[in-house]
């Protein structure tokens, strides 16, 4: 037998694509694989298995990094989504060799262990075939209004938050400008100089985002995809491994939301979802900030999807280039429309 700990990803990923790694009887198991992790769905659940990997923002390189990561998503995460994070567990190695999930051998891994969703319910399905349930938008509105209502505002002044939007867009830009990227350097130079041009236009209105507290502990990662329209809705998969990408304003969390939206041809539908906010929040957030804050989102998607180009695994499996030279228009389009407000 192996050594727990040195199993290879391969191994386990083959181990947990058989039915008979569950305690409970499924009878079928599809695997999903994303870029830190494997995700595995039985007729139930889902379990997460993270990849063992290490880069400057995140570690997962280790059993117990990867344990710490696990608990930290569970924690995170039950505060949009309580009853679909059931806990974290671990998968054994028998003495034979056997690997399965629960008790009765040696750890070599942990999962985070989730209720399936019903995928007709994401909004990314139901936006896309037109079968949103009634009232559903305007009770996630309602419910991320009352999320970001209980987070305790991060203590940043007015000057410290400029500042730091101020370093961040300079960070991604030249991050953007990576030689290994292949990113289009004419369309880098209009959104910078589009994006330069909108933070000038909303410098008054960030000091004032952080005058009345809204930098809060957010969801970090606000996407359609990520958003059950259950009764009452959910939501999963809140950025775990930086307390310091999560501490966002309110306004731009839901921004990145309502840009993947506009983006996917569903504007209206990320429209409603953040009038609801309002409704209840009382945030007066403009939509000149709203566009600076979807521009800013467009350039991060930009650069993590570029990112994939460094990753043997996937640099050949679609055309991250020509997906992050779209990002990057959509950054220049949206800062372009807050200077035009």
């Amino acid at each position: 037998m192996l050594n727990g700990q040195s199993l290879p990803l391969s191994a386990k990923v083959a181990a947990l694509r058989s039915a008979d790694a569950y305690a409970h009887r499924t009878d079928a198991i599809e695997a999903v694989e994303t870029h830190f992790a494997w995700v595995f769905l039985t007729d139930r659940y889902a379990y997460k298995l993270k990849k063992p990997v290490r880069h400057d923002f995140l570690d997962l390189s280790t059993l117990t990094a990867r344990h710490r990561n696990c608990n930290s998503e569970v924690k995170l995460n039950r505060r949009l989504a309580p009853d679909v994070y059931l806990g974290v567990v671990p998968l054994v190695q028998e003495r034979e060799g056997r690997l399965h999930v629960g008790d009765g051998g040696a750890i070599v891994d942990w999962l985070v262990w989730m209720r399936r969703l019903p995928a007709a319910l994401m909004l990314d399905r139901a936006a896309a075939c037109g079968s949103i349930p009634s009232g559903s938008l305007r009770a996630l509105g309602a419910l991320l209004a009352q999320f970001y209502a209980r987070q305790t505002p991060a203590l940043i002044s007015s000057d410290a938050y400029v500042e730091r939007i101020a370093r961040e867009l300079k960070a991604d830009q030249g991050e953007l400008k990576s030689p290994d990227l292949y990113l289009s350097t004419r369309q880098l130079a209009a959104a910078t100089a589009a994006q330069l041009s909108a933070f000038a236009a909303v410098e008054r209105e960030l000091a004032e985002r952080a005058r009345q507290r809204r930098i809060v502990d957010s969801h970090g990662d606000l996407r359609p995809e990520h958003i059950c329209l259950s009764d009452p809705p959910c939501i999963i998969d809140s950025l775990e491994f930086s307390a310091s990408l999560r501490r966002l304003d309110a306004a731009e969390d839901l921004a990145f939301l309502t840009m993947e939206c506009e983006l996917a041809g569903w504007r209206a539908e990320g429209d409603a979802v953040f009038a609801a906010y309002q409704a209840m929040s009382g945030d007066l957030a403009s939509p000149q900030l709203l566009d600076f804050y979807r521009s800013r989102r467009a350039a991060v998607r930009a650069k993590v999807t570029a990112w994939h180009l460094r990753d043997p695994d996937y640099r050949e499996r679609e055309n991250w280039s020509s997906k992050a030279d779209r990002y990057l228009e959509w950054a220049m389009l949206f800062a372009r429309r807050a200077c035009q407000r």
